[in-house]
């Protein structure tokens, strides 16, 4: 109660300087928080952090900071406790009430011997009267998953989240999907220029032609970055595509349909008025949501896109990506008063919102594996592979498993970039239906050692591209 800003809220802090933080009896602690790293499990005394960002430097080193948090941005935020590992587990995690998701991160923090929680709202939240902080849930179960579960299930049977009907999805957004991002890699490698220099109508014509040869016929094909000529303004390269409606008009009438790669947050292209600026110096950091002009612009752009009027492009959604581009920290200016986690919904819903008017048989993927997502994500991603990782099944499978405990109503686009090696590569390929809708990226190679596909494994993919 009271007039300023938050700057965080920290849970079983104690009150005064003679009791800045908590003691515990729990053991080993579950983050799913889904990084490169792979950490799920950690000691009480190590620092954890589930975000909607690209991750942070902690104020102390530990292995797990860094630029690793960008699976799931953000995941389900609830860590779980427990005492020696096999439970029982306790699921803690906030419940904001919609509207209220205005932090960026949700801290596991350990202080010598002792431990808070902390939401982390940068200052960006200004109070003149009264205001209440998120209740924290704090809910047994037999194990870690299942704690996760509780808590996210709470959320949904309190109306805190909401789970639209998916009885009437079209078929098509389950047939499997060849997205170009993998490739366009194993040809920069072998051509030069960077992965994104390869988005482009030609190559991706040479791409469509290697598959039929294979006798692989995807059934939704994503054309990845760059294909834009601004990440911003969302305009089409007509260098690189120089008739993007045509290109999709062939696949349309080989029965195919097309998604566009979306770089969220991108302020290239756009004026400072559209982009949250750095308050010091003014300089644009990322495109700004709640800047009415720039909610015209992506929508008018969405439009263009996704329209089949004369001079639009006819595709049929969009893969949106980089959604860990979210501000955080202090010192930031936008046009609105909104801030963090309900930042990054309010970009979500202009996207889904505006495709959906467009094209109500849009298909819209994401990488946002939280319930509050729920409303807002057609087909949830389980992102890259990673070039560091091995034992990639089991890793897949874990991401899998969160994915439907943020909203079991999901299909799952199994996603497979950044392959570590051949083995593993085609190992998760042939998992891939089990899990969910099958996902190509490579057809010539691997981008992690370089090891070609060899011509035998075409006799085996196709039966997992079956429907």
């Amino acid at each position: 109660e009271g007039r300023g800003r938050i700057g965080e809220v920290e849970y079983f802090s104690g009150e005064g300087s003679g009791a800045p933080s908590s003691l515990y009896r729990f053991d080993r602690l579950f983050t799913p928080e889904v990084s490169l790293l792979d950490r799920r499990y950690l000691s009480p005394q190590e620092y954890a952090c589930i975000d909607a960002t690209s991750g942070e430097t902690a104020p102390f080193p530990v292995p797990s900071a860094g630029n690793a948090h960008w699976i799931f941005t953000p995941p389900p935020l609830a860590f779980a406790w427990s005492r020696g590992g096999g439970g029982p587990w306790l699921g803690v995690g906030p419940a904001p009430s919609p509207g209220e998701y205005r932090f960026t991160r949700f801290q596991h923090w350990p202080v010598a011997n002792c431990f808070k929680l902390r939401l982390t709202y940068d200052g960006m939240t200004r109070v003149d009267g009264v205001w209440g902080s998120p209740p924290l849930l704090l809910l047994p179960a037999r194990d870690e998953y299942g704690a996760v579960e509780r808590c996210v299930s709470w959320i949904y049977a309190n109306g805190l989240a909401s789970r639209p009907d998916r009885g009437g999805r079209p078929e098509w957004w389950s047939r499997p999907i060849f997205c170009g991002w993998g490739q366009q890699n194993v040809t920069a490698a072998a051509r030069g220029n960077s992965a994104a220099d390869w988005s482009r109508q030609d190559v991706y014509d040479e791409f469509m032609e290697m598959l039929g040869e294979r006798g692989v016929s995807p059934g939704t094909v994503i054309i990845d970055d760059k294909w834009q000529k601004r990440y911003g303004t969302l305009e089409v390269d007509r260098e690189k595509w120089p008739d993007l409606r045509g290109w999709i008009g062939g696949q349309h009438a080989r029965g195919r349909r097309v998604l566009l790669w979306f770089g969220a947050w991108s302020p290239e292209g756009l004026p400072a008025g559209e982009c949250i600026c750095r308050a010091d110096t003014g300089e644009p950091v990322a495109a700004d949501p709640s800047s009415p002009e720039y909610e015209a612009r992506l929508r008018g752009a969405i439009r263009a896109l996704l329209s089949d009027a004369p001079g639009c492009c006819d595709a049929d959604g969009f893969k949106v990506d980089w959604t860990n581009g979210l501000p955080f920290g202090e010192g930031f200016r936008l046009a609105g008063d909104t801030w963090g986690i309900e930042l990054l919904k309010r970009l979500a819903w202009i996207i889904y919102d505006e495709a959906k008017r467009v094209k109500p048989d849009a298909l819209v993927i994401t990488h946002m594996a939280n319930p509050y997502f729920a409303d807002v994500t057609d087909m949830l991603r389980l992102n890259d592979i990673s070039y560091l990782q091995r034992g990639v099944c089991e890793i897949m499978r874990h991401r899998q498993r969160l994915a439907l405990i943020a909203c079991p109503d999901w299909l799952i686009d199994c996603d497979n970039s950044s392959a570590p090696t051949h083995e593993e590569w085609l190992e998760y390929m042939m998992l891939q239906p089990e899990l969910g809708v099958p996902s190509l990226y490579f057809i010539t190679g691997v981008d992690g050692t370089g090891e070609p596909i060899p011509l035998e494994d075409w006799q085996r993919i196709p039966s997992v591209w079956r429907g």
